[in-house]
């Protein structure tokens, strides 16, 4: 099958719109600023600020007063989100029928940042903004301003978006959707400043990927989106195509929850999938939008993977734009591609990777063409088996199943996932698993609400990097890879309460398209009583508890 790219938006810290992105791209000027927007005392740390207040946002979209109370993810999502089905030529019968897959990690998390010392001391007026906390509700509003057939949300940190891009290709590949739009979201908050902070590797520079004398990284925010379809479809319909889609590959480091392995492991697997999806040898490659986040691990890490495809071979051309931009975390895959694909109609590119690496070692790959690429799909047609779903009472013994040295450092709810996921591996009757799928609503909730609990009382002082890179939605897949050793298919994906429904859904699509054959599907939500509380005065209904089963296929 042939997957055409037939519509593209954005918007980043170069500007509104993708023309005026490719022209800043091509003048190469650095949109890196102290934080004038962004209600934080570190002036000292230059992000990719997108220049527009949530109020002038709003008066872009031309948005009714009813339709102002939104997070700033969500409006930054609607602006990329609306050229990209503008620029696909998409009447509103097309987008009833086309799904939104969305990567995304902070969800409304300035709106809670705002208000949630009020709610705190027990004042609601605003409380009513709590639901847009969650990842999935960006989403679904997005989905719902724009007429758009459903949503699925991915969360996988700074890889959010490419693995977007990835279940919306999946869904092409087995004709379960004809057109996709897919991409990613993701605004600045303090939250996620200082929490990158914490881990000391914040850059009070203009960062300098791959050079010898880099220190760090910039923070930056925006959000881009693009439509895939059937390349027959778009062609019959006249449509501008800018590019095909040669190839992806998704993989796992299974090494640190947020350090890259000194090799590159799972970047080289995801980047080696990719090409060999479109049959395609490394040597047709010359040009690679890096992820090139500027920190000494990631860039030695991602350069000795590159090194390692290449065979020894003369290097292809390695470029970071997030100098440009900052690193828009959730954002930066769907960001990036568009560049590259801007890189490759310039430099008269033939082909392009483009790589998005996130916490927990979760490594994705993309490969581009300016001429169609016929996807090679390898699965099998066998019925698929599952094991039961194992589901905690909280009361099995980790020991035997986690390391004492590792339980410690884990809450009690990964622990017991950890339990489950073994008890599910053991009825299959497998040794080994190739594919991990997490469902989550709320993401690590308990580290998230230390987190906010610590930024009332101190403000934006102390936060703990423990804390932080387990506040992030794919902690618990990142935990079971590294447990499991699994280094294959790693992907989370953020829903309501059908969260595991969702898992299971991805998982068999992972299958089908030949990506994964064994995938452990679990589910977890963790709770903390203040956060149950606050949900509970605006009847939001809440659980905690963990879920795991295997599926495969003969």
């Amino acid at each position: 099958m042939e997957i055409a790219i037939t519509g593209i938006g954005m918007i980043t810290a170069l500007g509104a719109g993708s023309s005026v992105n490719h022209q800043q791209l091509l003048r190469g000027e650095s949109a890196l600023r102290s934080p004038q927007i962004l209600p934080t005392k570190h002036k000292e740390w230059p992000i990719g600020e997108v220049r527009y207040t949530n109020m002038e946002l709003a008066d872009l979209l031309q948005l009714q007063p009813q339709e102002r109370e939104l997070s700033r993810n969500i409006l930054l999502g609607l602006v990329a989100l609306r050229e990209a089905l503008a620029d696909a030529a998409l009447t509103t019968q097309d987008c009833a029928e086309i799904p939104l897959l969305n990567g995304s990690t902070v969800g409304g998390m300035d709106l809670t940042e705002k208000h949630y010392s009020a709610w705190a001391k027990g004042d609601y007026k605003q409380l009513f903004l709590i639901e847009q906390h969650e990842a999935h509700y960006t989403s679904k509003k997005m989905c719902e301003m724009q007429g758009l057939k459903n949503a699925v949300t991915i969360s996988t940190a700074c890889s959010s978006a490419l693995n977007a891009l990835i279940h919306g290709i999946g869904l092409l590949l087995t004709g379960e959707a004809t057109r996709v739009v897919v991409g990613g979201t993701e605004a600045m908050t303090c939250f996620h400043l200082n929490g990158f902070s914490s881990l000391g590797i914040l850059s009070q520079h203009v960062c300098r990927p791959f050079q010898e004398n880099r220190d760090g990284i910039n923070l930056g925010e925006g959000a881009a989106y693009l439509v895939l379809e059937d390349a027959q479809l778009a062609r019959a319909r006249g449509q501008h195509i800018y590019g095909y889609i040669a190839g992806y590959g998704n993989r796992c480091d299974a090494y640190h929850q947020t350090a890259s392995s000194p090799e590159g492991d799972g970047a080289l697997d995801a980047m080696q999938m990719a090409l060999s999806m479109g049959h395609l040898s490394p040597e047709l490659i010359p040009y690679i939008n890096a992820h090139g986040t500027a920190t000494p691990n990631n860039d030695a890490s991602e350069l000795r993977a590159i090194e390692r495809l290449t065979c020894g071979a003369v290097l292809p051309r390695i470029e970071s734009t997030k100098t440009l931009t900052g690193h828009t975390t959730s954002a930066s895959g769907s960001i990036e591609a568009i560049y590259t694909l801007f890189r490759m109609a310039d430099c008269n590119y033939p082909y392009a990777i483009t790589n998005a690496f996130g916490f927990g070692g979760n490594d994705s790959s993309l490969v581009l063409s300016t001429t169609p690429v016929n996807l090679s799909v390898v699965a099998g047609d066998g019925s698929l088996h599952s094991t039961s779903v194992y589901e905690s009472t909280g009361d099995w013994d980790y020991k035997g199943h986690i390391p004492p040295m590792q339980a410690r450092r884990m809450s009690p709810l990964i622990r017991q996932l950890i339990i489950a996921a073994n008890k599910a591996i053991e009825e299959a009757g497998v040794s080994t698993i190739d594919g991990i799928v997490v469902g989550t609503r709320w993401g690590g909730m308990l580290p998230t609400m230390q987190l906010l609990n610590q930024y009332i009382e101190n403000g934006e002082d102390g936060f703990s990097p423990a804390q932080f890179m387990n506040s992030t939605h794919n902690s618990a897949a990142g935990t079971l890879a590294r447990i499991l050793l699994c280094k294959g298919y790693n992907t989370t994906v953020v829903d309501t309460l059908d969260s595991f429904n969702v898992a299971l859904k991805d998982a068999k699509l992972a299958i089908r398209t030949g990506i994964a054959n064994r995938v452990l599907v679990c589910y977890i939500d963790e709770l903390e009583e203040r956060w149950e509380a606050l949900c509970k005065q605006q009847n939001i209904e809440t659980i905690s508890k963990v879920k795991a089963k295997v599926i495969w296929q003969d």
